[in-house]
């Protein structure tokens, strides 16, 4: 039978905390306690198992990541960058997916610290049902938290990109290619990325003199069926079309690089396509695609290391916000506009 914290205590006639800080190498005992306990390990040759020593210091060497969508080549990119470095640190990962549901992602949040995680990071979703209970609930009681974007009014921990700046540039590339009717197919209600990137494409119009046409802006939902149906109803219509359009990501981009081609419309040389995320699938398909590159593996690995630093600096809290570069990737989807 495997011997226990208990059974070391018990043994040695000390409180089980005792055998914790004997363990852990901590100071808060006398020599005398210390030499009995390590006496009593080496005489069994106790190996204490991490999870229970962890219950014992009050640490599961353990953090939650919660995503939106565990399909997206995105979060396969930035869920690696968060075990790669959690792998480095120690630290073991619990995943959640909201899969986009409001109430699924709190319930998630509630299932990580009823595990005793150390802490969380999360990609949140953000839309007019989103209640942020849970984050001033964690925040309150000074639990660690890195947030992967930003929400308004509350201080946290954050890693992101500057998602405005970012569509910005996007936008100001294909008006540089000699573009100036640009369609948006717009991110989800639910993504704050996605409301930031609008209001880059916005932004990057009106500094440029254009007009901003309702009916170049086109909400999706981010994937490629999405781009597709999105494409062909909006390059059928009977009024004047865009010669580009600007993406929510690579996935609509690509969707609707096959509705354009159905529709026998030549892309580049008809309609330009920009994406955003720079997937790898990106640069294979037919058309490889011109895109803003998203640091996803290098944003999972930023917040795991900012949230295990949190972790093991609890008596001083500190908030920090860590914006990463993005950047244009060129490739063949986007061509010069005569």
């Amino acid at each position: 039978m495997r011997m226990t914290i208990s059974d070391i205590a018990k043994l040695a006639n000390v409180s089980k905390s005792a055998v914790s800080i004997v363990l852990n190498n901590k100071s808060g005992v006398s020599e005398k306690t210390r030499s009995k306990v390590l006496a009593i390990i080496e005489k069994y040759n106790y190996n204490p198992s991490q999870i229970a020593q962890s219950l014992a210091i009050r640490e599961t060497k353990s953090i939650g990541l919660i995503i939106k969508e565990i399909d997206n080549p995105y979060f396969a990119k930035l869920m690696r960058g968060v075990y790669d470095e959690c792998s480095n640190l120690g630290y073991s990962v619990l995943l959640g997916s909201s899969e986009l549901s409001t109430e699924k992602e709190t319930e998630i949040i509630k299932t990580l610290v009823s595990k005793r995680v150390d802490g969380v990071i999360i990609s949140p979703l953000q839309s007019e049902e989103s209640d942020f209970t849970y984050l001033h609930n964690l925040l309150n009681d000074n639990y660690p938290v890195v947030v992967l974007g930003i929400i308004t009014n509350y201080s946290t921990n954050v890693v992101d990109i500057d998602h405005i700046k970012a569509a910005y540039d996007a936008v100001t590339y294909l008006i540089n290619h000699g573009h100036k009717r640009i369609a948006h197919f717009a991110g989800p209600v639910h993504s704050g990325h996605g409301q930031r990137r609008l209001e880059g494409y916005k932004q990057a119009l009106i500094d440029n003199s254009l007009q901003i046409d309702k009916n170049y802006i086109v909400p999706v939902e981010p994937y490629t069926p999405n781009g597709y149906e999105a494409g062909k109803e909006l390059f059928s219509k009977n009024i004047e079309l865009p010669t580009a359009v600007f993406c929510y990501n690579d996935l609509v981009a690509i969707g609707l690089i096959n509705a354009l081609t159905e529709l026998g419309i030549d892309v580049p040389n008809s309609v330009s396509v920009m994406g955003f995320d720079n997937i790898d699938f990106g640069k294979y398909v037919k058309i490889p695609l011109t895109t803003i590159q998203m640091p996803a593996y290098e944003i999972g690995k930023t917040a795991a290391n900012l949230l295990i630093k949190q972790i093991n600096n609890s008596s001083s809290p500190l908030v920090e916000k860590v914006i990463l570069e993005h950047k244009i990737i060129e490739r063949n989807s986007v061509s010069q506009n005569s």
